[in-house]
């Protein structure tokens, strides 16, 4: 629990803040989310239900609360977790002990000790708003009650983590990673709201704090000499369930950054370009030959290689398990629900300024501009009403000034003696048609 006076860390049954006093009120267990997750209901800036907060606010600057897309959307975990991510992930709650000492690694030390040591920028309403109305998006599309705290850092600038507890997860994004647009972006933030809503933030913790490393570890990586550590015993002995569940965790994560934004094309660019952290390089692979090595990811070779020397899934077998995910009834019934509440942002329709004013009307080659002798007003006049050899009336577009003007045709130029050759253009023209001369008529 987060209390909402001085914003310190409490117990979950914390009655009121050791450190400021404030009372905390317990609200009732949402579902799918612990006993009090994650702030007080005492929030005096929304309520804690958003009842204090304007129709179309959808964001709590106090508690950091999410108002749901629709009174009754909840999008449930199943619908995007990885199966052996679920079976994993049951294999460490049934371990008591490991469990016990995971939570308060991650509650009493892993938690504040990692979000105080991010050297970062913490993302707000005036913070990069952008990035930062993305990430609400994705939230509210993962049914995330709160939002969690995102950071933009610069010292793992191609990674992004979501640590924290099972009651209150924050977020790290590689500055590089905010180079991505869009959907692009929506997708990698959608994958992190997804860790968040599938309790993964308890255990990335875990992994981080224990081994000191982040992604990529190996159980090979110091040799039979780690043995010699009793320390070490503990930590080879949680290495390889770990190392599996994070494998499956972030297949659970792909799913969820697809549901955000329903676009299998968008996913796989989105995950070779940050996995072979080049953005030049994607535009010159072969597609084709890629889906070969893809499809031949099933091998037992790849696979033993992967269990034993990664906790990061391999790229081709990562985006054919996500191109089934994309093939899915599942995610093509709640893309209908989710494309209902929160419609995708239309481009800018024709006719419409970047500004988003009406965009100018175009202009027609096959006319003539003109200007208004009175008001000084400019014009264009199709050439098809200026053909012939009779005057032409027209009113001036200016509503003040309604000027009728006559349009009389220029008179034929005579044709170049043929003794003679032509004569330079005076260079007092211009590249625009001469315009007709005009009287005023009232």
């Amino acid at each position: 629990m987060i209390c909402p006076g001085c914003s310190a860390t409490l117990l979950d049954d914390a009655r009121f803040c050791i450190h400021c006093g404030t009372q905390m009120s317990q609200p009732a267990a949402m579902s799918g989310y612990p006993q009090g997750y994650p702030y007080s209901f005492g929030c005096t800036v929304c309520g804690g239900d958003g009842s204090l907060l304007p129709a179309a606010k959808v964001y709590c600057a106090g508690c950091r609360w999410l108002r749901p897309l629709a009174p009754d959307y909840e999008i449930p975990i199943d619908a995007f977790m990885w199966r052996l991510d679920a079976d994993a992930m049951n294999l460490l709650h049934s371990l008591g002990p490991l469990t016990a000492i995971a939570r308060t690694i991650s509650e009493r030390v892993g938690r504040p000790w990692f979000e105080a040591s991010v050297n970062g920028l913490r993302l707000s309403e005036r913070q990069m708003p952008e990035i930062f109305n993305t990430a609400i998006k994705a939230a509210r599309i993962m049914s995330l009650p709160y939002l969690p705290e995102i950071y933009i850092s610069g010292d793992q600038m191609w990674d992004a983590a979501t640590l924290g507890t099972d009651n209150s997860a924050f977020i790290v994004i590689g500055s590089v990673l905010i180079n991505f647009k869009e959907d692009d972006l929506l997708f990698v933030l959608g994958r992190e709201m997804g860790h968040a809503r599938a309790g993964h933030a308890l255990w990335k913790t875990v992994m981080q704090f224990v081994s000191g490393k982040g992604h990529h570890r190996s159980i090979m990586g110091e040799g039979m000499l780690k043995m010699l550590n009793p320390a070490k015993i503990v930590e080879s002995a949680i290495d390889a369930p770990l190392m599996a569940w994070a494998r499956h965790s972030e297949i659970t994560a792909d799913s969820a950054g697809l549901l955000c934004i329903g676009k299998e094309a968008v996913a796989r660019k989105v995950l070779q370009t940050w996995t072979f952290r080049s953005f030049p390089l994607l535009t010159r692979m072969n597609q084709e030959a890629w889906m070969e090595q893809e499809n031949a990811a099933e091998e037992v070779t790849t696979q033993v290689a992967e269990w034993t020397l990664s906790s990061a899934p391999y790229i081709a077998g990562r985006l054919r398990l996500m191109r089934e995910f994309a093939n899915s009834e599942t995610l093509a019934a709640w893309r209908q629900v989710i494309d209902y509440y929160a419609p995708a942002t239309p481009s800018a329709p024709a006719g419409t300024a970047p500004g988003g004013g009406a965009a100018p009307p175009p202009i027609d080659p096959n006319s003539t501009r003109l200007i208004c002798p009175s008001c000084k007003e400019a014009m264009r006049v199709p050439n098809s009403v200026l053909a012939g050899t009779e005057a032409v009336n027209i009113r001036c577009p200016n509503a003040k000034c309604r000027a009728v003007l006559t349009v009389k045709p220029k008179a034929a130029a005579p044709p170049p003696p043929t003794e003679k050759a032509p004569e330079p253009a005076s260079p007092k023209e211009s590249d625009e048609p001469a315009p007709e001369t005009m009287v005023p008529q009232g």
